[in-house]
């Protein structure tokens, strides 16, 4: 693909966030020729999250942080992105995959005493993903990173101390789903995964527990 303007995908992420849209009425709302619009797009159509029906783009779930992180990387600003898009975007995204996946997800899933929000909740047969949306302008590491893992870790347990009859009998994963790729992958056993490799991660994860932090009931 030829060089990408980060300002040209500025300019289409907010029609990413609509259903379906036409492809003429952004040429002349934005100025883009519609070929330079089929191809800057073509990334996510052949990757499922966007299908085109003559003028018509039909947008998928999944399609905003997917297009956002091809935005950063052509050169947009992360403020940039975030003028344009919610976060909430990103949980989305994670709960409509782990759903495809065939899991059972909850967001913004909440307990008391201790309080803890979690955001996405997916739970499969003998195991259960306990996933944060962490939305950062640079690479996780360092302090931030030990911080971050050391607050999953931490929730999860409260979730097997609480919620004994949804858990019963599960061991459960916490998950860092990131923007940005971190610079280590598993971080005292805990998956941080870029957004563009979530499928994959989990698609995988049924036969790569031993690789993993597991939480069980007995070490809560």
């Amino acid at each position: 693909m030829a060089y990408l303007n980060p300002n040209t995908l500025l300019k289409l992420l907010p029609y990413l966030r609509e259903s379906e849209f036409s492809i003429q009425e952004v040429t002349y709302s934005t100025g883009i020729p519609d070929k330079t619009i089929v191809e800057v797009l073509s990334p996510l159509i052949e990757q499922n999250y966007l299908e085109v029906d003559k003028d018509k783009v039909l947008v998928h779930k999944g399609s905003v942080p997917i297009f956002s992180l091809q935005t950063l990387k052509a050169g947009a600003s992360f403020n940039e992105i975030l003028k344009l898009v919610r976060w909430q975007d990103f949980e989305d995204f994670v709960h409509t995959v782990v759903s495809e996946y065939g899991f059972t997800s909850f967001k913004n899933y909440r307990v008391k005493k201790p309080r803890a929000e979690i955001d996405v909740l997916a739970l499969k047969g003998s195991f259960g993903l306990v996933i944060d949306c962490k939305q950062w302008h640079k690479v996780l590491e360092g302090s931030d990173l030990d911080r971050v893992v050391a607050k999953q870790i931490s929730r999860a347990k409260v979730l097997l101390a609480i919620d004994k009859n949804l858990l019963k009998g599960k061991v459960l994963v916490p998950v860092i789903v990131t923007l940005l790729p971190s610079s280590e992958r598993y971080y005292y056993g805990v998956p941080i995964v870029p957004c563009e490799m979530f499928k994959s991660f989990v698609g995988e994860i049924d036969g790569r527990l031993s690789e993993v932090l597991t939480i069980s009931m007995e070490s809560v």
